[in-house]
């Protein structure tokens, strides 16, 4: 038995612990009770004329070219500095050859098949099953979920002969699960108590972290006005969830300004409401918007976290190049990709079809942010859970597509701010970055527990990328490989499943359902720190000007700035060049914090950003005390 065997657990898994509504919020028992009784989605044989529809990828051209060119753009001192590409320019220059598309083309018509669309990557097939499993020579499968359903087939796939000789990836039809949101549910948040909420480890509102993170005060140019955001997720958020996160801090009795809204936009039919990925996506919209409320933020909606819909949800965001920043609170072990792990079959080409749509979307300035996990340096089951083992055990990897060079990684820990019985004030002052270890649970609902694990941030060593030239800036721990994260933010602790907790463990608050038997419900994962991050990048964008402002791969900026504070003495620098909060304690199961460095590791990467230093915005005033005009 391989990956296969988790598939159909697999559907239900990518939202299972952050499914509930927040009428029926789970406490954390009944989050463990979730964790350990995931239901199981059906696996029935395809019928003939059930009609399926999967991508075909193709290389891109000239790719030594491409990354010598992506090099340029993001060095100051180049011509090419920041001088983006538009999509076509992408296609003509980098996109696979037109005689390979039209080869393609042609013998998957001959075949039966229908051609749907065509793009720099690829096409996009449709076709009966019979006729799918007859050019593939495999049979297929259906797999029927919660609310979807997907094909996969039975056997490896087996490439038609007359494309023997050109190099492709199939997605849609492989024998994967989901992906998984990075956000779990804790349950109904607390009642405050007092003038300070709740004390100095939260739960936190996105008020209280803009204060902690020392974001610049609220003021027209300083509220991410002029960028577009792009939150990529499964299912919908409710309408009136993000006016009353506002309204709750009193947005609107400040400023005078109607609360910030979302846009949607749904990708293959796009989600539902109350679906697997609803809480993660309105986790990702308020935290985004938290930050910048002035920022166009438009959830791209997929009706589920499988290869086929995020590729998809990414073709779309890059070929429609309307989004500056693009933020993605999900993750798979990367290790579930490679032969060990699916009987010898390699499944690491998904990962560089999907990296080359990154590599399109960094060409045209747009940055990518990414959760780095929630398993702490522990982020996959060994390759016996998924064979039948009875003792798997969770071992170090990382999550994708975190783990991608051309995507920005966020991690991070647990907060404590100031906090007195008088004033709402929540000044930083430290963080901690310890995992909670967990009991024995079943991760992919197939049967068998898996022991040690522990909740946290992901991080560690890629073993499918590359080391980029960025990191070359740090010191990584691998000479060889990409590492994560690239930057940390409050990510909070203590699930149903920790067997101890950490003192600094906490949480934010987020709106579910308010107003529609709904409530506020406190919140923990890297899903938190990822948009969180992503909002601060906006404002930044918006410091760059109005015609060129986006920022490409920020990785490179990230960094640059990270090895000046290295150079100037780490966290002893200079105050005013502390641009990144370090030597944060911790653990996260496989190393402690020291390791590779105090000035970068596995948990916090550079460490975590003073937002106006980190962004050359000292200039502006800081933001205060949440819910005055400062911080509303």
């Amino acid at each position: 038995m391989r990956l296969d065997r988790i598939l159909a657990a697999g559907l239900c898994a990518a939202g299972a612990l952050a499914t509930q509504s927040a009428a029926a919020a789970t406490t954390p028992q009944a989050d463990l009770a979730q964790a350990q009784a995931r239901p199981q989605a059906s696996v029935t044989a395809a019928s003939p004329q059930d009609v399926v529809e999967f991508g075909v990828y193709l290389p891109l051209r000239h790719r030594k070219e491409l990354e010598s060119l992506l090099a340029r753009m993001h060095d100051q001192s180049s011509p090419q500095y920041h001088q983006w590409l538009k999509p076509d320019d992408f296609l003509q220059q980098y996109g696979p050859k037109a005689s390979d598309i039209a080869a393609v083309k042609d013998a998957l018509t001959a075949r039966g098949l229908t051609i749907v669309s065509t793009n720099a990557h690829g096409v996009r097939v449709s076709g009966t099953a019979d006729a799918v499993a007859q050019a593939f020579a495999t049979p297929l499968e259906k797999v029927s979920g919660r609310s979807h359903t997907r094909y996969q087939a039975r056997h490896a796939l087996q490439v038609p002969v007359e494309l023997a000789a050109i190099p492709l990836h199939i997605v849609g039809l492989a024998k994967l699960p989901e992906h998984q949101v990075h956000a779990r549910v804790l349950g109904a948040a607390p009642a405050a108590t007092g003038d300070n909420r709740y004390g100095a480890t939260g739960p936190y509102w996105f008020s209280d972290l803009k204060q902690a993170y020392d974001y610049p005060a609220y003021a027209p140019g300083t509220d991410g006005s002029g960028v577009s955001v792009a939150v990529l997720m499964s299912d919908l958020v409710f309408p009136g969830d993000v006016a009353a996160m506002f309204t709750h801090e009193k947005f609107t009795a400040i400023t005078g300004k109607p609360a910030p809204s979302v846009a949607t936009v749904p990708i293959d039919g796009g989600g539902a409401y109350n679906g697997g990925g609803s809480v993660e996506a309105s986790l990702d919209v308020q935290q985004v918007l938290g930050g910048a409320p002035g920022a166009q933020v438009t959830l791209v909606s997929i009706p589920d976290l499988s290869d086929q819909s995020v590729m998809d949800g990414y073709q779309y965001i890059v070929d429609s190049n309307k989004y500056d920043i693009v933020n993605s609170s999900f993750g798979e072990c990367e290790l579930f990709y490679t032969p060990a792990y699916n009987g010898g079959v390699d499944y690491t080409g998904i990962l560089e079809a999907e990296h080359e749509l990154y590599l399109q979307g960094n060409a045209q300035g747009i940055t990518f942010v990414a959760s780095s996990g929630d398993e702490a340096g522990l982020e996959c089951p060994t390759a016996d859970y998924f064979t039948g083992g009875t003792s798997p055990t969770f071992v170090a990897g990382v999550s994708t597509p975190a783990a991608d060079p051309d995507v920005t990684a966020v991690g991070g820990g647990n907060l404590v701010t100031t906090s007195s019985a008088s004033s709402l004030r929540s000044a930083y002052v430290r963080e901690s970055a310890y995992s909670d270890p967990e009991v024995p649970y079943d991760p992919y609902g197939i049967g068998t527990p898996v022991s040690g694990g522990a909740w946290g941030a992901g991080g560690g060593v890629s073993t499918t990328f590359r080391k980029p030239l960025y990191q070359i800036l740090a010191r990584t721990g691998s000479a060889q490989y990409r590492t994560v994260p690239d930057v940390g933010m409050h990510v909070g602790g203590c699930p149903g499943l920790a067997v101890t907790c950490s003192d600094d463990d906490s949480a934010v608050v987020a709106a579910y359902g308010v107003g529609i038997g709904g409530s506020y419900i406190a919140l923990i994962g890297t899903s938190i720190a990822s948009p969180e991050f992503a909002g601060a990048l906006a404002v930044f964008e918006q410091q760059l000007g109005k015609r060129n402002h986006r920022l490409g791969n920020a990785n490179y900026y990230l960094y640059a700035v990270g090895a000046m504070q290295t150079l100037l003495g780490g966290s002893k620098a200079p105050a005013a060049l502390q641009f990144f909060h370090r030597d944060n304690p911790g653990y996260n199961g496989v190393v402690y914090d020291g390791f590779p460095s105090y000035n970068y590791n596995y948990v916090y990467g550079n460490g975590s950003p003073d937002v106006r230093k980190l962004f050359g915005m000292t200039g502006y005033p800081a933001a205060g005390v949440p819910q005055t005009s400062t911080n509303p």
